[in-house]
């Protein structure tokens, strides 16, 4: 069974008949000893985790499957609340999952007594735990927690199910009203299709004045945890870091934290960061689970957008994974050498075909003189042509020739420049992107020669999750910058929307299971 949301009629929001140490019992255990719904502790636990146990913290120091955090400004379930109110030390709830349900089962209901005049409203009534879940959430800010409850509520609504080395839980779609943001007025958002607009912190991004003359990438990553702790985290000004747009896994919901014009921080170079929009994706490298239809149809959507609006081109030179980025000395800000964001479960194939809507990959190589590896020998104003289709084109300033939209088969690449003989690689294209490079050796045009490279280069280094501060220049622009906040308040949301499901039927398209 492929990753995303299902159907079950398994069990209602309150009576589970489970065996002893399952994962599902000790929710069920927890909840009853707190009074709160065992399907709403199971839906907070998924909406931060997934229900699966991560060695390391998050970027904003989340812990556990409940992403709690020890220092109140950073923003999400507080460790040391939840731990007193089961008396025990919150250094052995974050190592037990077991004790750490538990403190989450009694932060949630005290903070329902916080909100129903002492009382815990009824566990039947998942409706009524809105409130509560509005506190526990830890977020300050009105717009933040709207985001959180939308996303436990969303879960709730659709049903899900958590596979894992912690055992099996499935919850059948409840009858649960969603908040959702009231959705920004027009223009407040370059992306017409954002949920809402929640502005990082203004030390976290640059103020610039960008426009699509200096807009030609788009960088695809991973948060390293969930969608409402990072949006969270992006507003928190010791994060130093920021992207443009933050996606949700359970419905591909977007929320704008930077304007396109500005400059945010999340490549970990530069150079790269100046001329690029940066779309973080909810979830972890190691867990395909995350990467549902919803969220590659809601990322595609805005990416088809940017792409539309800055000219962007849509190909696998132009929207790359942060793991793509050229680490630009070594300093470990980012970029290939440091992170390894999308990772294997991100479904590059699928993702492009979303984009071009299955018009074709990218042949792309580098031309160079005697050494494809000789970033010094790029041969720039080099003719490239394919043998097969007679389409040509001239190597740029990077030293690359690119052909898009190119046809699934077996291409012959050749490429000349005077002084040098002609050169030939070969190509077979099955996905969205091939590379095929070639040496040129002194000579002819009458000679023969050149050598394929037929892969790109291989992810090293560790993730370390969203990203750190990025290099910038001395005395880069950092001032703040004045957006108002918009789309605080809720508005009821009817039901799940069918649009991505449509969207994708239209193409005809299935993504392969990965795991």
């Amino acid at each position: 069974m492929r990753p995303g949301f299902h159907v079950f009629l398994l069990f209602s929001a309150h009576a589970l008949a489970l065996p002893a140490g399952t994962l599902t019992a000790t929710f069920e255990r927890s909840a009853d000893e707190a009074g709160v719904p065992p399907a709403l502790l199971l839906a907070i636990g998924f909406e931060a985790s997934h229900l699966l146990p991560h060695e390391e913290a998050s970027a904003w120091g989340g812990r556990t499957l409940f992403d709690f955090v020890e220092i109140d400004e950073i923003g999400g379930p507080d460790l040391e609340r939840a731990s007193a109110l089961i008396a025990t030390d919150p250094n052995r709830v974050v190592a037990d999952w077991r004790l750490a349900t538990r403190a989450a089962a009694a932060l949630l209901a005290d903070s329902a007594r916080a909100t129903n005049g002492g009382m815990l409203p009824d566990p039947t009534d998942l409706d009524a735990w809105q409130p509560a879940l509005r506190a526990f959430s830890g977020r300050q800010e009105p717009l933040l927690q709207d985001l959180y409850v939308q996303g436990v509520y969303t879960l709730l609504r659709r049903g899900f199910e958590a596979e894992g080395v912690l055992g099996t839980a499935r919850i059948a779609p409840q009858p649960v009203s969603v908040c959702r943001p009231v959705a920004p007025p027009p223009g407040s958002t370059d992306y017409t299709g954002a949920e809402a607009y929640v502005q990082a912190c203004s030390e976290n991004y640059s103020d610039y004045s960008r426009g699509s003359a200096d807009i030609d990438m788009v960088i695809i990553h991973t948060v390293q945890g969930s969608y409402g702790g990072c949006a969270s985290w992006f507003q928190n000004c010791s994060a130093g870091a920021s992207a443009h747009y933050v996606v949700r896994s359970s419905d591909g919901a977007v929320t704008q934290m930077v304007s396109e014009a500005d400059v945010a921080w999340h490549a970990g170079n530069w150079d790269v960061n100046l001329r690029s929009v940066g779309i973080e994706h909810e979830g972890y490298i190691s867990e395909c689970s995350y990467y549902t239809d919803e969220l590659y149809a809601g990322s595609a959507a805005l990416t088809r957008d940017i792409a539309s609006r800055q000219g962007v081109p849509l190909d696998r030179s132009h929207i790359i994974g942060h793991d793509e980025v050229p680490d630009p000395d070594g300093s470990g800000y980012g970029g290939s050498g440091h992170h390894t964001d999308p990772g294997d479960c991100w479904d590059w194939d699928y993702y492009m075909t979303l984009l071009t809507g299955g018009s074709g990959g990218e042949l792309i190589g580098y031309v160079r003189a005697e050494d494809i590896y000789n970033a010094d020998g790029n041969l720039v104003g080099a003719t490239a042509w394919i043998e097969e289709t007679g389409a040509t084109t001239v190597v740029g300033e990077d030293g690359l020739y690119r052909f898009a939209g190119a046809p699934a088969g077996n291409y012959t690449v050749h490429a000349s420049i005077s002084g040098y003989a002609e050169g030939t690689c070969f190509a077979e294209l099955t996905g969205s992107q091939e590379w095929c490079s070639i040496a040129l050796f002194p000579g002819t045009v009458e000679d023969t020669g050149g050598g394929a490279d037929t892969g790109g280069g291989a992810d090293t280094g560790e993730d370390t999750g969203t990203d750190k501060l990025p290099l910038r220049p001395p005395g880069a622009p950092g001032k703040p910058v004045e957006m108002p906040e918009v789309g605080a308040g809720c508005a009821a949301l009817p039901g799940a929307s069918a649009g991505w499901a449509l969207a994708l039927a239209a193409l005809g398209l299935r993504r392969a299971r990965r795991r």
